[in-house]
């Protein structure tokens, strides 16, 4: 048992060291990996505001180009010559790296190298891709995840005791918690507006009064 606990304790240290590297060798802010190598994020942690963090395995930081290689089924399935040009015009978003995916529309959240900033990636194959500004940082967004996680659950209890003016005071105070957070999110109610946040309030506040 001794000798088991050891390896699976050297396992883990050569894991942490491989991801220190990789973390290093990308040109991010240092404040971003500064931030990346202390916090620990489990990959189900934000499971129920439906945001999945990926693992090394499955292309933590991998740069987008090569995560669709390794993950995106599609490619497979269709033409190579279409595939090649897929991946050939997707080069302009080497500078992305994927940290996890959005359980609701199936769109990976990525850091963009050189600025640290968060983006959501419309990525499908068989369409364009295109991205979406989310957080200024992986702190940031860090930070408005937790708020988000912590008023889904105050919500879903108001929801059980129907009370909907407690609802739409939380929902209101939301908005104006998450652009306190980070300033360079801005939250309104343009139809038009595809910010992440912007779309997970809405659906969120719609799914709840309905």
């Amino acid at each position: 048992m001794a000798i088991r606990y050891k390896l699976k304790i050297m396992e883990s240290e050569e894991r942490k060291k491989i991801m220190r590297d990789i973390i290093m060798d990308l040109k991010l802010p240092q404040e971003t990996k500064d931030f990346l190598l202390k916090t620990k994020i489990e990959k189900d942690e934000f499971e129920d505001i439906n945001i999945k963090f990926f693992n090394k395995e499955h292309g933590f930081l991998c740069d987008v180009v090569e995560w669709t290689k390794i993950n995106d089924s599609t490619v497979t399935n269709l033409d190579d010559k279409f595939v090649s040009e897929f991946l050939k015009d997707l080069e302009k978003f080497r500078s992305y790296y994927v940290v996890a995916d959005n359980l609701d529309s199936g769109n990976l959240i990525a850091i963009q190298e050189v600025t640290g900033e968060i983006y959501e990636l419309e990525h499908e194959v068989i369409e364009e891709v295109v991205a979406c500004f989310v957080n200024s940082s992986f702190h940031k967004m860090y930070e408005s995840m937790k708020y988000f996680k912590e008023m889904k659950n105050k919500v879903l209890k108001l929801r059980e005791e129907e009370d909907v003016e407690e609802i739409e005071v939380l929902f209101e105070k939301a908005r104006k918690e998450l652009s306190l957070i980070d300033s360079k999110v801005v939250i309104d109610d343009e139809e038009d507006n595809m910010q992440f946040w912007n779309g997970v309030l809405y659906n969120f506040e719609e799914w709840c009064l309905d």
